[in-house]
């Protein structure tokens, strides 16, 4: 028995979805209303104390991180692999898996910068603290009180856009040998960040990697083409959400534009 615990719009939930996607893996799916709080439901925080989705279970056994989880899925059930059969083929895929979770830390700043700020400033400032309050690791709480205070002016945000040219630039590099970032085959390395794109495309941040990254911008159009983008990540996210990130990202794009600018002269 194979449970997913997981939201509609969460990035890290759709990166597991794509690999069961990839590998044909049925489960049920049971969803976390995040916008209403319940990953903090006391009853959920027993599975994921950290308060975040997804949390897979198999048989009872249980599983956190994204990353972890889609490496346990590609050994657990074998059909059709999503890493290379040899050492240093995985160990490259790998690298890839193991830099996602600080794009995902990137993806969270500009999500909460553009979107939940937006959302949480016409709330009054007791409800807009109690939101972030609720965060089990001091860091993270930390980091949303400043970008929610600061909003694309935060140095946070500075950050995670050099994280974002660095990511472009070595995506660019290794996709001269191939469709893929492993070369020909399809691996874990690309299904780890199509949500991630998904994303930024959503905050009116395409261009970061549209100006600048054409075989970036080429993988990605391949990775939207393939049916488990449909069924794991656009089918998931209801209408409403378009409009919403829309009205909040567009105002905000042309200084984050001029930011990434800044952030690309570093590299």
């Amino acid at each position: 028995m194979l449970t997913l615990y997981h939201g509609s719009t969460a990035v890290c939930a759709a990166k597991v979805r794509v690999t069961l996607a990839e590998k044909n893996i049925a489960y049920e799916g049971r969803m976390i209303d995040l916008h209403a709080g319940a990953q903090f439901d006391p009853e959920y925080m027993k599975l994921n104390p950290n308060a975040v989705v997804p949390t897979l279970v198999h048989d009872g056994r249980v599983l956190t991180e994204s990353t972890v989880i889609n490496e346990y899925i590609d050994e657990a059930f074998p059909q059709t692999p999503l890493r290379p059969a040899d050492a240093y083929g995985r160990a490259r895929v790998h690298g890839w898996t193991k830099r996602e979770d600080t794009i995902h830390d990137a993806i969270n700043t500009m999500t909460t910068a553009i979107l939940f700020r937006a959302e949480l400033m016409e709330k009054p400032p007791e409800e807009r603290a109690k939101r972030y309050e609720k965060i089990p690791d001091p860091a993270r709480r930390k980091k949303w009180a400043e970008i929610i205070d600061k909003g694309v002016a935060s140095g946070v945000v500075d950050e995670a856009l050099v994280r974002f040219a660095r990511l472009f630039r070595d995506m660019e590099k290794a996709l001269a040998d191939g469709p893929w970032l492993n070369g020909a085959q399809f691996t874990l390395a690309d299904a780890g960040l199509i949500s991630f794109f998904y994303r930024l495309e959503m905050l009116e941040c395409a261009g970061l990697w549209r100006h600048h990254f054409p075989r970036v911008a080429d993988w990605f159009e391949r990775c939207k083409a393939r049916p488990s983008f449909q069924t794991a990540i656009a089918s998931h996210i209801p209408p409403p959400a378009f409009a919403a990130y829309k009205k909040a990202s567009a105002p905000l794009w042309p200084e984050v534009a001029a930011r990434f600018d800044a952030a690309l002269k570093l590299l």
